[in-house]
């Protein structure tokens, strides 16, 4: 009796749970992977000791930060708790139109560049950029100013030609040979 219930438990993890049993490999042999030699293998990631580091700090600090904040909720009754998250909206609502405003001013100052026929990279058009208008204005017509005089220098100085050392006159010592004797000298052929 307890070979036969050793036998029906090992038919029974020997089986699929369908019942039917393994199917055998149909090709037995180990095939090498075909890899296209125009396609580079995935470049592997790997993190140095100080990277490691540096996400652990990261992690740390994230993970302490949320549980001073956890702790902060959880001594604050419900009518603290209700204030201290609208706070937190309200902050984050200023956050938020603060980068509108700066978003509307990048804007605004791309268009005033571009009417000068003036194309600069974002990172360059961060530094003009302010939340006030007319700090804005102020910086990107300086801005202008001084990139037309920029370029109008470098032009003057591209176009700038030296005085030839000769001065390409006329030589007096060809004026002493005669009609007959030039003739020859510019012979092609002699």
């Amino acid at each position: 009796m307890r070979n036969k219930v050793f036998r029906t438990m090992l038919q029974l993890f020997a089986e699929e749970p369908g019942g039917d049993p393994v199917p055998p490999n149909p090709d037995p042999e180990d095939k090498p992977e075909v890899t296209d030699p125009e396609t580079p293998p995935a470049p592997e990631a790997k993190y140095t000791e100080e990277d490691i580091e540096r996400m652990r700090k990261e992690w740390e600090k994230s993970a302490k930060a949320a549980e001073e904040e956890a702790k902060k909720l959880a001594k604050m009754n419900a009518q603290e708790k209700a204030d201290y998250k609208n706070k937190q909206l309200e902050d984050k609502i200023a956050e938020l139109e603060n980068e509108k405003a700066l978003s509307n001013m990048r804007d605004e100052a791309r268009k005033m560049l571009s009417e000068k026929n003036i194309n600069i990279s974002d990172e360059l058009l961060a530094f003009m950029v302010s939340k006030d208008a007319g700090e804005t204005k102020k910086a990107v017509d300086s801005f202008v100013e001084l990139f037309n005089a920029a370029v109008n220098e470098a032009v003057k100085g591209k176009a700038r030609q030296e005085t030839p050392k000769d001065g390409g006159g006329f030589s007096a010592s060809k004026a002493s040979l005669g009609i007959g004797d030039m003739a020859r000298e510019a012979r092609i052929i002699k």
